[in-house]
């Protein structure tokens, strides 16, 4: 798999995995209400459904130019396919209330998006040991990103809740702008593949890697703003979120710049 649509399958499966797993590393399960879970929940579904559809179509597209997929190629649509499944399966045991039903199957979809990705990272063909470490740091980037907004957000909602959990959630938040940064460096080890056709900015030597590196440190200037303004609490937590805003911008037009040289 390779392309536009590889890119994208790719970048949604890092979100629904990154989401997940920093969900699950803030402790929010039993704090929060259970409609926060649902939320993140839905986000990742749709994520991980998005990343289904693209890499049915990416694995096709390449098929048709070469002949039938191979190896993990073959396998990219099934396992998205089986993930997005499961992780809609967790929706409905949430609704349902079900506490001990629920709460594994929701460790089961975070293991099987995380499978899935590292399928869809590992379809590229070569050295893919290095192709999976990059997925899974834009992973962490990416989710701890969007988990970050959407707690924010939550907030808003549920004003009684302790600000433990949005400190928690902006250290996973500059960790993840570290695995970010360690991603861009491990992008310039694959070959840059020409991008003319897309911009001539993406035709000078390296431009994706620094536009990647550039973006990264935006966004740890936004994690040591969000870290001091989440300790404080209160109405801060409203300021840090908006810095989320830009956080998610910033992110994801990284992590596109890097992995144009992903297949």
């Amino acid at each position: 798999m390779s392309g536009p649509l590889g890119v994208v399958a790719l970048l949604l499966a890092q979100t629904a995995v990154g989401a997940l797993v920093v969900l699950w590393g803030i402790g929010a399960w039993g704090a929060t209400r259970r409609t926060f879970i649902h939320l993140t929940g839905i986000a990742a579904t749709l994520a991980a459904w998005g990343a289904w559809a693209a890499g049915r179509a990416g694995v096709a597209e390449a098929a048709s130019g070469v002949g039938a997929a191979d190896g993990f190629a073959a396998a990219v649509p099934g396992a998205l396919l089986a993930s997005a499944g499961v992780l809609t399966l967790w929706q409905g045991a949430l609704i349902t209330g079900e506490n001990a039903v629920s709460r594994l199957l929701g460790y089961v979809a975070t293991l099987g998006a995380a499978a899935a990705l590292g399928i869809t990272a590992a379809s590229r063909g070569d050295r893919i040991l290095l192709a999976v470490t990059e997925a899974g740091l834009g992973a962490l980037f990416l989710g701890s990103t969007l988990l970050g907004l959407l707690l924010g957000h939550w907030y808003l909602f549920e004003r009684r809740l302790t600000n433990r959990y949005m400190i928690r959630s902006a250290r996973w938040y500059a960790a993840g702008v570290v695995a970010g940064a360690a991603a861009a460096g491990l992008s310039s080890l694959n070959p840059a593949p020409p991008l003319a056709g897309f911009s001539p900015f993406l035709a000078v030597p390296g431009f994706s890697l620094w536009l990647a590196g550039g973006l990264v440190l935006v966004c740890a200037l936004i994690a040591a703003f969000v870290l001091k303004l989440a300790h404080e609490g209160g109405r801060s937590i409203q300021a840090a979120t908006g810095l989320m805003y830009l956080a998610v911008i910033m992110a994801f037009s990284a992590e596109l710049s890097t992995k144009f040289r992903f297949f």
